[in-house]
């Protein structure tokens, strides 16, 4: 076997990006440099993080892929739950919010009301249900068709339908604060395993261009060797942003917490401080009541969430989309109303953000790809298969080295009882 193809086959196992450069006359064409006194060291980090953390990254990757439609997927797995055939003018608010509350679940109560974003759509009442544990809540959903205010399904408890298992799978491996920590470790190993690919691959000559080439012919482990590398320089960008975020989503306390150092994030105050002001004899504004004061506020504002106040000191919380907000699916602005007076008590508005808080709003929409339109998602739905990819070329490597190590040990014991017999 060449040496080439030894180099390449020695350091397959490892699948997190890019495996460095061989090595060989057949192999890309570089000027020799000296080698890093670190390049061993950074080696064996890429490969161990490969062979112990590759398969957490490939599934990391897949399940998020299936999250960046998980909406779209799940209206069309369940089209009768999900979808209205319905036309002309919704039903009143008031009304939807009374039949959404006449639905809620047993010990639970109507926590906030999300608004179709298409015609199609139908709303969505999210109720929250306690459980044995303090702080720890259980959530159903129940649909309602907003042109008739049927209801068209209830019951769907969070984490236990297709798509919402798998979101819960993505963010903490289905066993709750222990597993977001596990997730937002691999995210940062992932991080890691890009730099030590990145620097393992990148030509010393500074022949960057051909180094992005492919190179036809050869052996079947330099054609992985191939695909393996120039998949993992390509596709670095795109990977270094999704660990990035993923990271921030797993830990966003201390992401909050490292950004407020350097510009104010309105994220990291308490929220619990806003609170509405019961007056005797004066009842609490409806639903609809506290939408027309908070669109009379933003008239460009498109409302995307109603947070409905349950306890006597609850106020409204609105979320909207505005005019450039960068997420487009939710939005970033937010209104606090009291739900006595409907006095303004908070509001975090897309269009008045700090540096810091822009940022941080910029993390989630990069995360999914809606940041970048429908393009965007694509594009992150795809970027979901490369370590896949690169998994696949490495223990494919790592499998023709074994083989052909065997094929080189039968030989030298050939050769050697042939010597033996010749004596």
């Amino acid at each position: 076997m060449m040496e080439g193809d030894e180099t390449i086959a020695r350091l397959s196992i490892a699948t997190a990006l890019i495996v460095p450069e061989t090595r060989g006359a057949d192999m890309l064409a570089v000027e020799s440099f000296p080698r890093h006194p670190f390049r061993k060291l950074w080696l064996r980090v890429h490969l161990y993080l490969g062979l112990f953390g590759g398969a957490l990254f490939v599934f990391m990757s897949l399940t998020g892929s299936v999250l960046v439609f998980y909406k779209a997927i799940d209206e069309w797995l369940n089209p009768a739950l999900l979808t209205t055939s319905g036309s002309g003018l919704y039903k009143p608010l008031n009304k939807v919010v009374a039949t959404a509350q006449a639905a809620a679940p047993a010990g639970g109560w109507l926590q906030n009301l999300e608004l179709p974003s298409h015609e199609h759509e139908v709303l969505k009442a999210w109720h929250k249900v306690p459980t044995d544990r303090v702080d720890q809540f259980r959530w159903y959903l129940v649909t309602i068709d907003p042109y008739t205010g049927s209801i068209l399904s209830r019951d769907r408890e969070w984490g236990t339908y297709f798509v919402s298992f798998i979101y819960e799978l993505h963010e903490s491996l289905l066993i709750d604060e222990l597993g977001r920590t596990l997730v937002g470790f691999a995210a940062i190993f992932l991080l890691i395993s890009i730099g030590t690919g990145l620097f393992l691959w990148w030509p010393r000559s500074g022949r960057v261009r051909q180094a992005f080439l492919p190179v036809l012919g050869g052996s079947r482990i330099r054609r992985h060797y191939q695909w393996h590398k120039l998949t993992g320089a390509y596709s670095a960008i795109v990977l270094t942003v999704l660990a990035f975020t993923g990271l921030y989503l797993a830990f966003p306390t201390y992401g909050i917490s490292l950004v407020s150092m350097f510009s104010p994030v309105d994220g990291s105050e308490d929220e619990g401080s806003v609170q509405s002001h019961p007056v005797s004899g004066v009842p609490p504004l409806s639903a609809e009541q506290a939408v027309e004061l908070v669109q009379s506020l933003f008239p460009d504002g498109r409302i995307t969430y109603i947070g409905i106040p349950h306890e006597a000191e609850d106020a409204y919380e609105m979320t909207m989309h505005r005019p450039g907000d960068v997420r487009a699916s939710a939005g970033n602005s937010m209104v606090w109303l009291d739900q006595y007076s409907g006095a303004v008590l908070k509001v975090r508005d897309w269009q008045t953000f700090t540096a810091g808080d822009t940022f941080v709003a910029w993390l989630f929409p990069l995360h999914n790809g809606e940041a970048f339109g429908l393009i965007g998602r694509w594009i992150v739905f795809f970027a979901g298969f490369i370590p896949l990819v690169l998994y696949v070329t490495a223990l494919r490597m790592w499998w023709l080295k074994r083989q052909a190590h065997r094929r080189q040990e039968g030989s030298s014991d050939d050769r050697a009882s042939q010597v033996s017999f010749g004596r």
